[in-house]
């Protein structure tokens, strides 16, 4: 169970789809080369991270609902942040493409949601997995715009000409406190309290759920996370990563970079570079 890549919903090449959206005028095709990994770390005996992407191959499909992008961290003994973790990715990705509605941010929720009842419900039923939950961030590409979900403190981010912004929003006390002004981002990454969230899927039976909106560009990268990933790196070496290699380089160098640092914890990422065909 070391690598919880999804095999079932990936595409596994990474050579370029093309992804269309009809809003009055179509916009110009882009592309996308994708690339994952994840990794058990230094420190940890089981991987509970989960990651996949879906491209569909259907042209009407991958216009109607764009391309998908998924990154869950699992937590709860017994291995029991693994099935968290795995349910997540499983609902979310099943959901979200059975689910008609046009409108991408609903058709997240929606997924977000069941996923999170469905982790609650198999928490309940079985002492082992009692506890167990997981974060949750989606990314939606459909033509040039980006559609973000998150719960919980895995990322998204943006990378663009050299520069790297965060697009989620971290559900950490640690990140609160910084919201509130009564930390500095520096002392929130050595805070001894950083690794504790304020938001995930499984412990109670509904959750809220964070939705950005971005518009993108060719050359663009977006980059989604664990905290294994985040919390061990900064923004401009992450930056000179991605913008240096292509996504199937970047996401080996990341989490050999993180795993440099210590690897205290499961590694995950995608990188997905966006371009014109």
């Amino acid at each position: 169970m070391g690598s919880r890549v999804r095999q079932l919903f990936m595409r596994s090449s990474t050579a370029p789809v093309t992804a269309q959206q009809k809003r009055g005028q179509k916009t110009r095709p882009l592309a996308l080369n994708v690339a994952q990994r994840t990794d058990v770390g230094r420190k940890r005996q089981h991987n509970e991270d989960s990651v996949a992407y879906i491209i569909p191959k259907d042209q009407q499909l991958l216009e109607h609902k764009g391309a998908l992008f998924i990154v869950a961290d699992g937590m709860g003994g017994h291995a029991a942040g693994e099935v968290a973790s795995e349910i997540a990715v499983d609902s979310v990705c099943t959901l979200y493409y059975q689910d008609a509605d046009a409108d991408v941010p609903a058709s997240l929720i929606r997924a977000i949601r069941y996923a999170n009842a469905t982790i609650y419900q198999r928490a309940t039923e079985n002492a082992q997995h009692s506890g167990m939950g997981t974060t949750c961030v989606v990314a939606v590409l459909r033509g040039n715009v980006a559609y973000i979900a998150n719960v919980g403190d895995s990322r998204a981010y943006l990378v663009r000409h050299g520069q790297v912004r965060q697009i989620s929003q971290d559900h950490s006390w640690v990140a609160e406190q910084v919201r509130l002004g009564q930390m500095t981002e520096e002392e929130a990454q050595m805070h001894s309290m950083r690794n504790i969230i304020t938001r995930s899927l499984g412990p109670f039976p509904e959750v809220e759920v964070d939705i950005f909106v971005e518009q993108v560009e060719e050359g663009d990268a977006l980059v989604l996370c664990s905290d294994g990933l985040c919390g061990m790196i900064n923004d401009q070496e992450l930056t000179s990563i991605v913008e240096q290699f292509g996504p199937q380089e970047s996401v080996y160098r990341l989490v050999e970079y993180a795993n440099a640092q210590g690897g205290i914890d499961n590694i995950t990422a995608i990188v997905a570079r966006v371009y014109q065909r």
